[in-house]
């Protein structure tokens, strides 16, 4: 792909990890509890506004990274990819798969 058609463009991987009949339903609850919606980017000023609007609508901002490394984190088949849960639970999840 030619990136000429993304020249100054602030790119952030996020919203595809989460069936969307579960983001539609399991926003909110307590800190601890709520689910969790992934981001990766290489501009951390992106990463940070798209980390308020997921917390914004009820869940929990977890950085994976680079869009490179980070945004591979959250492809199908790996252990966070359409699989509800927590920071703590994600957290493990992505410490278990480096």
């Amino acid at each position: 792909m030619s990136t000429g058609h993304l020249s100054g463009a602030r790119l952030v991987k996020a919203f595809n990890t989460m069936y969307y009949e579960t983001l539609a339903a399991a926003g909110g609850g307590s800190d601890a509890d709520r689910l969790v919606l992934f981001v990766a980017g290489d501009d951390e000023e992106a990463k940070a506004t798209v980390s308020r609007l997921i917390r914004g609508i009820g869940f929990s901002p977890v950085d994976t990274g680079s869009l490179r490394e980070g945004g591979r984190r959250q492809q199908p088949g790996s252990p966070v990819y359409n699989v509800p849960m927590t920071e703590e639970q994600a957290r493990e999840a992505l410490a278990g798969s480096d």
